[in-house]
């Protein structure tokens, strides 16, 4: 006969099954979940956080390595994304779990600030105060430079040095 494997310890009432030991989690929640020991298959309200990233669409694949690790995410329909002051929206996402890179493609936008992207691809990077857009098309908010009457005060002539004079 094969060697069994022993029976977990049964946990006590009121326990939760969830890991307390995760150093870098990725946590998905959704209105519906199937999936299977390779990939996991969200619909309806998907939420990907993951550090300081949220991701946010309405399908979303979830691709597992051999020790069940969510490694790739890619999400579809109305996909929005911050990391800080970054944000980005698009039709279609995919996320690089492992390297922290987010691209958005399908008449992606991005948002930094008081400056306005557009392109073919957003790629935003875990953590980094970069956005990356190919194609891209920049509309960034200035100072207007028309004055308004009455609120700006002409300067004085400056005074000649004490001792000289013009």
């Amino acid at each position: 006969p094969a060697p069994s494997t022993p029976a977990a310890p049964p946990l006590a009432p009121g326990t939760s099954l969830a890991p307390t030991d995760l150093r870098n989690p990725v946590d998905l929640s959704a209105d519906h979940v199937t999936g299977d020991r390779n990939q996991a298959v969200l619909t309806g309200n998907v939420v990907v956080k993951h550090q300081t990233m949220d991701i946010r669409c309405d399908k979303m694949t979830g691709y597992y390595n051999a020790t069940r690790q969510v490694t790739r995410v890619v999400c579809a329909g109305n996909v929005r994304a911050v990391d800080g002051d970054r944000q980005a929206r698009g039709e279609r996402a995919d996320y690089d779990v492992p390297s922290g890179v987010l691209v958005v493609t399908g008449s992606p936008e991005a948002r930094q600030g008081n400056t306005y992207l557009t392109g073919t691809k957003v790629r935003l990077i875990l953590g980094n105060e970069r956005l990356e857009v190919e194609n891209a098309r920049i509309l960034v908010d200035s100072p207007s430079t028309t004055a308004v009457p009455g609120t700006r005060k002409k300067a004085p002539a400056p005074k000649p040095p004490a001792g000289k004079t013009p």
